[in-house]
């Protein structure tokens, strides 16, 4: 796009970004010189390598610059630079503030008449500003008036070869849903993570609702950024010839109510309405802490006991336990259910719990053992919360709490490993 303006607009003045100066000469600048070697070299008439500036023969240039935040962080590089407009490459490797120094000098040089502000960036799926300023907002039909969101794919271009696209077969299940189908609600590990045996291609999957079990369904008490609700049901399978149980927990769903519905009335009622003709139990799991009476509802009501009032069609059951586990006992816990599947205890989530999976992939391990409770400042309502982690917190009061005997023989380090022989197996609700 970024030539293209450049040929329309004669005396025009645009600039191509990335990250660094090595990755600029080994993909950008590579990329450029292909595009030449393709035929567009009759449109150059100079070409300056030292200060990597393109001349065309309507005199309009096209600078490539490094941003090269570690050395400049103040941004002087940019400070003066007058164009048109710009691209990005892989932007997701740039900061947000050189993103808003290029929008405030896009526009500045007045000599092409009639020419557009135009700024074009591309990158792969991300988790940082470039996500939260662009694809959330798009997928939320909230994108600022004059910018667009262009999905495209791999795949969408028609000059990779077909052995290049059969290859990309060779990734992992997850990568490839980032790398190669555009999924921004997946993200990847990083390293540092608090659950440190989760892994993508492993624990998650398809998982359906299954009405002949009972729900087991767990909360955290909290707001900001939503109420998170998650929906959990346990298949009890019984391998007849060795006479071994195991257990499959599975994710079916997750819920996170955001203001105005971000209550304990709004989330039951969501819950009412996914579920409405269910008949085979409930069981209701949370923070312990939440079993504090609260001055801000009816005498003698707590956060659990209006959630047993607004689902009392299903007749629940309350299963929450007089104080939380340590986070440290329970974490390492959980982590050697995801490796070994201990006491014959398998975890799937849907593919569809994104928010929850992304919580195991992004929760981070603070020095101490523990949650790193990393912060954010919503941009209108100033609101500090956390940014991940809640709906692993309500994963782990609901595993404590329903494998408590299993949770409690590993406390004690007595935990007997199981072997599942034979293939006759028999299921049956838990």
């Amino acid at each position: 796009m970024i030539w293209q303006y450049a040929i329309k607009f004669p005396k025009s003045r645009w600039v191509i970004i990335r990250a660094t100066v090595p990755t600029l000469e080994a993909t950008t600048m590579v990329t450029f010189q292909n595009l030449l070697d393709f035929g567009l070299s009759n449109d150059v008439v100079d070409y300056d390598s030292k200060h990597r500036i393109v001349t065309l023969y309507n005199d309009s240039k096209i600078i490539f610059m490094s941003e090269s935040f570690d050395i400049d962080k103040d941004l002087n590089r940019f400070k003066g630079l007058e164009i048109n407009g710009a691209g990005f490459d892989e932007i997701n490797e740039i900061n947000e503030n050189t993103f808003l120094k290029i929008i405030e000098r896009a526009g500045s040089w007045q000599h092409s008449p009639n020419c557009p502000i135009k700024i074009l960036a591309t990158c792969n799926p991300a988790s940082n500003w470039v996500k939260e300023k662009f694809y959330d907002k798009w997928k939320l039909n909230n994108l600022p008036k004059g910018w667009a969101y262009i999905p495209a794919k791999i795949t969408d271009n028609p000059h990779l070869s077909s052995d290049y696209i059969s290859s990309l077969n060779l990734l992992p299940k997850y990568q490839y849903k980032v790398f190669v189908e555009g999924e921004w609600d997946i993200q990847l590990k990083t390293g540092g993570e608090f659950y440190k045996c989760f892994e993508l291609d492993k624990h998650v999957g398809q998982c359906n609702y299954n009405p002949d079990l009972p729900l087991h369904i767990s909360f955290d008490e909290n707001v900001n950024p939503y109420l998170p609700c998650g929906i959990f049901q346990i298949h009890k399978i019984t391998d007849l010839n060795s006479k071994v149980t195991s257990y499959e927990v599975q994710m079916i769903d997750e819920i996170a109510a955001k203001t105005p519905n971000n209550t304990i009335f709004g989330i039951c009622k969501e819950i009412k309405r996914k579920y409405p003709n269910h008949i085979s139990g409930m069981f209701i799991y949370g923070d312990a802490t939440a079993s504090k009476e609260d001055t801000k509802v009816e005498k003698g009501f707590n956060f659990f006991r209006l959630i047993l009032e607004e689902l009392k069609q299903y007749k629940p059951s309350l299963r929450v336990s007089p104080s939380n586990p340590s986070v440290i006992m329970r974490g390492n816990w959980i982590n050697t259910l995801f490796e070994k599947q201990i006491g014959n205890i398998s975890i799937t989530f849907g593919e569809q719990c994104n928010l929850a999976i992304n919580d195991f992939v992004n929760l981070k391990e603070a020095a101490d053992g523990t949650k790193l409770k990393e912060m954010e400042t919503d941009p209108k309502t100033k609101v500090r919360y956390q940014k991940v982690g809640h709906f692993s917190d309500l994963f782990d009061y609901f595993m404590c709490n329903a494998f408590a005997s299993e949770f409690l023989a590993y406390q004690k380090g007595s935990i007997s490993f199981n072997v599942k022989l034979g293939k006759n197996l028999s299921k049956n609700s838990y």
